[in-house]
Parts: C-alpha cells; sequence; structure tokens
C-alpha cells in the first residue's frame, strides 16, 4: 500500500513532538535534581537558629575549654599577687630583724658606750590617713635589769602661722592614751600609729618614757630625720 505525502508528514510531525517531548522531561529532572543538590549544600545547620539547642560535642568541649583557662589565670593572677604581698612582708621582716641585730652588736660590744634607758632612734611612715611610727627603747647600763613602762609620743609644729605642741592624746583622739607598753632588758622595738590635724606641719618628734620604777625620760628628733622617703 502506497503512503501519502500527507501521511508521512504527519509521521514526522508526531515524532518531533515525540523526541521534544522527552527532551523536556530530561530538563526537568536533571533541574530537580540540581535543586535538589543546591538546597542540601545551603541547609542551616542544625542549632544555629536556635542557641537553645545543644551544640555538636567537639565546640562544647572547646568552649568548656576556653572557660577553664580564663578560671585557672584569674587564679593564678590572685596567687601571684598574694605571694608577692607576702614576700614583701617577710622582706620587711628580715630587714627589721637585720637592724636589730646590727643594733645589738654595737650595743653590747665590749666597746660600747653605756647608755641608760632612753628612745635611741624614731621612725615614721605615712599609711593613708595616719602616720605609723617605730621607736628602739633600749640601756646598756644595768644587763640584767627588767625595763617595764609605757611610751608616749607628741609633736612640735606649725598651725595658722603658730608653733604649736600636741599630746598623745591630741594625736590618739584620746584612743589608748595611757602610752605604749614596754617590757625588756637591753632593747625593744615597740609601734603605734598616730593622726596629725589637718593643716599641722611636724618639725619635731617628742618621746616620753615613763618607767614603773624610776624617772621619766624625754627625748626628741628633727621631723625631718625621722621620716622616711616615698
Amino acid at each position: 500500500m502506497t503512503v501519502g505525502p500527507s501521511t508521512q508528514t504527519t509521521e514526522r510531525r508526531r515524532r518531533t513532538l515525540a523526541s521534544v517531548a522527552w527532551t523536556v522531561t530530561a530538563l526537568l529532572v536533571m533541574a530537580g535534581a540540581a535543586l535538589g543538590l543546591w538546597r542540601a549544600a545551603h541547609r542551616t545547620p542544625p542549632g544555629a537558629l536556635n542557641p537553645s539547642l545543644p551544640m555538636p560535642g567537639n565546640v562544647a568541649d572547646l568552649q568548656q575549654a576556653l572557660a577553664n583557662a580564663r578560671k585557672s589565670d584569674e587564679i593564678s593572677r590572685a596567687a601571684n599577687a598574694e605571694l608577692q604581698k607576702t614576700l614583701a612582708q617577710r622582706d620587711e621582716e628580715i630587714a627589721s630583724l637585720k637592724a636589730d641585730a646590727a643594733f645589738y652588736q654595737k650595743f653590747v660590744g665590749a666597746s660600747a658606750d653605756k647608755r641608760p634607758l632612753a628612745v635611741q632612734a624614731v621612725r615614721m611612715h605615712q599609711q593613708a590617713a595616719v602616720w605609723r611610727f617605730e621607736a628602739m627603747i633600749a640601756q646598756n647600763t644595768n644587763r640584767d635589769a627588767d625595763n617595764s613602762g609605757r611610751l608616749t609620743l607628741g609633736l612640735e609644729g606649725m598651725q595658722d602661722g603658730k608653733l604649736r605642741k600636741l599630746a598623745w592624746s591630741d594625736l590618739r583622739q584620746n584612743a589608748g592614751s595611757d602610752g605604749i607598753p614596754y617590757d625588756f632588758k637591753l632593747f625593744q622595738r615597740v609601734s603605734g600609729d598616730i593622726a596629725l590635724p589637718p593643716g599641722f606641719a611636724p618639725t619635731r618628734v617628742l618621746t616620753h618614757l615613763q618607767p614603773v620604777i624610776g624617772a621619766a625620760v624625754d627625748n626628741s628628733f628633727a621631723w625631718k630625720d625621722v621620716v622616711d622617703a616615698d
């Protein structure tokens, strides 16, 4: 049977449409696959939008290690500061003991001059609103004697352009106005603190020893000679 020209044309069109339809279907399938891959690549990690969700174990471990390291550093710094403070205190104690030893060797040596009971030295050092003092009381005329009593300090100076003298009770504001007790055979270092009134410029330190037995002993020192330099 012979096929006419119109029939052949129709067959060619059918085949062309089928080929186009297959191509379009293949393109759609490929586009869907590409879209799925893109979404998977750009998906938000779990917990990124919600901080309350648990983080991966390695991140949590790193943050805990960092917190531990910071806490350890704080503890180390505090311990170091406390150590430095303790070392400074020990240095002061050692310096004081060395000074006492040097004074003792000079004071009790065979060639030492005889010195009756007296305040041999005074040091003053300002600490905030008060002045800290140290006084060395000594005697070597009777090495077997027990020397006991109380020490008080006074000051001479200028205030409002006038000479003024301050007693122990003025400097202590009536706190412990009986004085600093002492009790020794050869020498003893005693300490205390005093408060200067506003506007008072001291020029001399006056010391007063009142022994339990015997007469009182007074000494004086120039302020500039007893103040520690900062």
